[in-house]
């Protein structure tokens, strides 16, 4: 008898990290069940206007909460209707994302996206989240769960193995690269604005050494005319710029080519740090600093609200390029704590099946 899985995410909008996450949970949770003996049909979907009837036409034997910051009323639904008809549910490593700073007050979440979360929360007989920010608002608002823990980004299951590709823009460097990715969002940032950041970002790069590499790339196409921007200002002697999104083998080539990176949307941090590739995390909104901290690595994080942002990026920068090895060594021992909580997360799943 085939099992029927339901993934919920913020999927089939091209961009890469929720996309990528679905594939990697997709990809093991299949390869997990075919080594039991199981049959799995896994669906992912972004669940707009989802109600009963949706339920009843997927007819799913789980509903997992998936990768990304999904404590919102829209992706929440489908598993408190699953709890409702007695059909398990699990949270894999999904995270809170806001502009509230720590210590974040009770007031400043809206009282039904907290009734849900707690239901969600206490329901889920198996879950993990991505990081202590997160935690902090399930405390706040009084969601709690006995197996519940921080198991970080389910993206850190990135393997260096899974189909690396050729990365042509790559074929006449020598240096040492740095990778960093940029983009938008809109304005919808720490600060309320992206464009000093970006002036900042572009000075701070424009201060690394002449023999290094700078490679900026963007993990979304709507990120591809602020990438370009980036690279037309940036003053220095060495810089290419990806033109498109990479596709998951060329970003791992990416990663395993360079020294470090720099990055300011999500899972590019992520996917560095599942790639063991030191990483400056520049969050704009507070789910960067949410997986930052559950690797230990708020050192190498700055806000888009800091007062001091600059002076954090240019100390930053010089501290990566006189030494990563040792940020390489430590991001190393802290992914691999992770990256076996999110891989026993995951294989759990299974057994929500039998």
């Amino acid at each position: 008898m085939t099992k029927n899985i339901l993934y919920i995410g913020w999927v089939g909008f091209g961009n890469q990290g929720d996309d990528l996450c679905y594939e990697i949970f997709a990809n093991r949770v299949s390869r997990k069940a075919q080594e039991q003996g199981l049959e799995v049909n896994i669906d992912g979907i972004y669940p707009a206007n989802f109600n009963e009837f949706t339920l009843a036409r997927k007819a799913p034997d789980l509903v997992v909460l998936g990768a990304g910051s999904l404590f919102e009323p829209v992706y929440l639904k489908p598993l408190v209707l699953a709890s409702q008809n007695s059909i398990n549910t699990a949270i894999w490593g999904s995270g809170y994302d806001s502009m509230l700073e720590s210590p974040i007050q009770a007031s400043g979440i809206n009282p039904d996206s907290a009734f849900m979360i707690r239901q969600v929360v206490q329901n889920a007989p198996l879950l993990g989240v991505r990081g202590p920010y997160t935690m902090e608002m399930l405390k706040v608002i009084g969601a709690s769960n006995p197996r519940l823990d921080i198991v970080g980004d389910p993206g850190l299951l990135l393997d260096q193995w899974d189909s690396p590709a050729p990365l042509p823009e790559l074929d006449h460097i020598q240096s040492p690269i740095v990778a960093v990715n940029w983009g938008t969002a809109s304005h919808k940032v720490l600060g309320g604005d992206e464009k000093p950041v970006a002036r900042d970002l572009r000075d701070a790069l424009s201060s690394l050494g002449k023999s290094m590499a700078i490679v900026i790339y963007p993990v979304w196409s709507r990120d591809i005319p602020a990438c370009t921007n980036l690279y037309q200002e940036l003053n220095h002697p060495n810089c290419v710029l990806l033109d498109r999104v990479p596709s998951m083998g060329e970003l791992i080539t990416l990663y395993t080519r360079s020294v470090f990176s720099v990055n300011m949307k999500l899972h590019a941090n992520v996917f560095s740090a599942a790639l063991d590739c030191p990483f400056l995390c520049l969050a704009y909104r507070m789910k960067g600093w949410d997986f930052a901290s559950s690797l230990g690595w708020t050192h190498f994080t700055i806000l888009f609200s800091d007062p001091d942002r600059k002076e954090k990026m240019l100390r930053g920068l010089d501290e990566l390029q006189r030494d990563w090895e040792s940020p390489k060594t430590l991001l190393q021992e802290r992914r691999k704590q992770l990256q076996s909580r999110v891989s026993s997360l995951t294989d759990g799943l299974l057994a929500l099946l039998k």
